[in-house]
């Protein structure tokens, strides 16, 4: 793993310097400041993305109608999300469904929820994939 710059090091430290406030010591600050540091260099960064928040939209794509839809009732099934829209349609030879979920009363997360999916997916051969409906604006 490389070496912190010098400036990686400062923004470390105004952090540690917000973050302590009133209680912001120089010994204070170096300790935890060499503690991220050695982190960092040991484990490289850590990438937080945002859980998804709303509706999500599920793709299906297989070769033969009914599978898109057998999938995603059966990934679903017992979770407490609602299917509220869905379009469905043939495009060279591929059968492809659209779904708009509703995960508000599921009691499932998002990586639940698309694990299920494919899951359900790979055991009928068709590829589905799950977006956050907000990430498409």
């Amino acid at each position: 793993m490389p070496q912190l710059t010098e400036e990686q090091i400062r923004l470390i430290a105004n952090l540690v310097k917000d973050e302590l406030g009133s209680e912001a010591t120089l010994e204070k600050m170096r300790q935890t400041v060499r503690e991220v540091a050695e982190r960092l260099e040991r484990q490289g960064p850590v990438t937080y993305q945002p859980k998804p928040q709303g509706r999500l939209l599920a793709i299906c794509l297989s070769p033969e109608a009914p599978r898109g839809s057998t999938v995603l009732a059966q990934a679903l099934k017992d979770t407490g999300c609602e299917v509220v829209e869905r379009f469905e349609t043939s495009l060279g030879g591929t059968s492809i469904l659209l779904a708009l979920i509703d995960p508000s009363r599921c009691g499932r997360s998002f990586d639940e929820i698309r694990s299920r999916l494919a899951d359900a997916g790979n055991a009928a051969q068709v590829r589905v994939i799950l977006q956050a409906v907000d990430a498409l604006k």
